[in-house]
């Protein structure tokens, strides 16, 4: 009877055991999918962040804060986590130096979405080549970036676009550069990509090849003139006439800091402007257009429409 007992007991405690056991393996949803835009009907600006995704697979916020979840902790302390888009870095593996940083931005309101929305349609996701993946995107009012100015930025998984409340009252210059800022901040990736390596490299030898004794990215410009070889005679030696199309835009002391800062320059540059618009704007510089051709053979191979 002793045995039968102990034999039920043992039972028991191997159950209990058994469940509890089950229930710490239970773990809550905490790797979820973050950048999905759930329908609301009744906030008219949510509905349309949501038809956008339908259409497009590309989820739209105004705030950086896209989410919370109840959670615990290893001590077993509750807390509330939230989610927030990461726009401190771009993805790595892609460019040399310091990365650009996001320095300041403010919220937009929800009333001026709606402009931005028919911007992206009209003049972005038409463009964008199949393959190109967006993570997410965060519309704000003002945008201070390390490197790219207010208009817009990559960052780890999102791309923030800056001057939103501006968009219904640009002209069509202004039109042009923000699209092209915006384009650029969208594909650099797939440019950056190992498929064009090999046009990349003609395209940074293209600058190189006038500094032998060091790389030609990061100098000073007033090193140039003791460091640039080959180039015809009474030509004086400028960052333009290497092949690069300005200093680097955060320290205009130096050449681009980077292969990276070149070609995000360049892409900017053709982007925003059409070929006759940039021909005419350097033109007269033969290293840039060879470079810009190798950029413009990049984008037409991906199937980006340029005028």
């Amino acid at each position: 009877m002793k045995n039968k007992i102990s034999l039920i007991a043992f039972s028991l405690l191997t159950l209990a055991a058994s469940c509890r056991k089950e229930e710490e393996t239970v773990f809550p949803d905490y790797d979820k999918n973050w950048l999905v835009v759930a329908d609301d009907p009744n906030d008219a600006t949510i509905h349309a962040n949501y038809l956008f995704y339908k259409e497009t697979g590309i989820p739209i916020y105004i705030n950086d804060t896209i989410g919370s979840q109840q959670r615990r902790d290893v001590f077993g302390h509750d807390y509330t986590y939230y989610e927030v888009l990461s726009m401190s870095y771009s993805l790595g593996g892609l460019q040399s130096g310091a990365p650009p940083i996001v320095q300041s931005f403010t919220y937009c309101s929800k009333a001026d979405a709606p402009a931005a929305l028919d911007f992206l349609r009209a003049e972005i996701i038409p463009v964008l080549p199949k393959g190109v993946h967006i993570p997410s995107i965060l519309l704000v009012d003002t945008l201070n970036s390390n490197a790219f100015g207010k208009y817009a930025f990559k960052g780890f998984n999102t791309i923030v676009i800056g001057a939103v409340p501006q968009i219904p009252g640009m002209n069509e210059a202004t039109r042009a550069a923000y699209k092209g800022a915006i384009l650029r901040a969208f594909l650099t990736n797939a440019v950056l990509s190992d498929k064009y390596s090999a046009t990349l490299e003609k395209f940074y030898n293209a600058s190189r090849k006038f500094v032998t004794s060091r790389d030609v990215y990061g100098v000073y410009q007033f090193q140039l003139a003791s460091l640039v070889t080959g180039l015809p005679p009474g030509v004086a030696a400028t960052p333009q006439a290497i092949g690069f199309l300005g200093t680097d835009p955060r320290n205009t002391y130096y050449t681009p800091i980077s292969t990276w800062m070149d070609v995000c320059m360049y892409l900017e540059a053709a982007l925003g402007n059409s070929e006759a618009q940039f021909k005419q704007l350097y033109g007269n510089q033969d290293n840039i257009m060879i470079k810009y051709n190798y950029i413009k053979q990049i984008l037409t191979d991906m199937g980006v429409p340029l005028k």
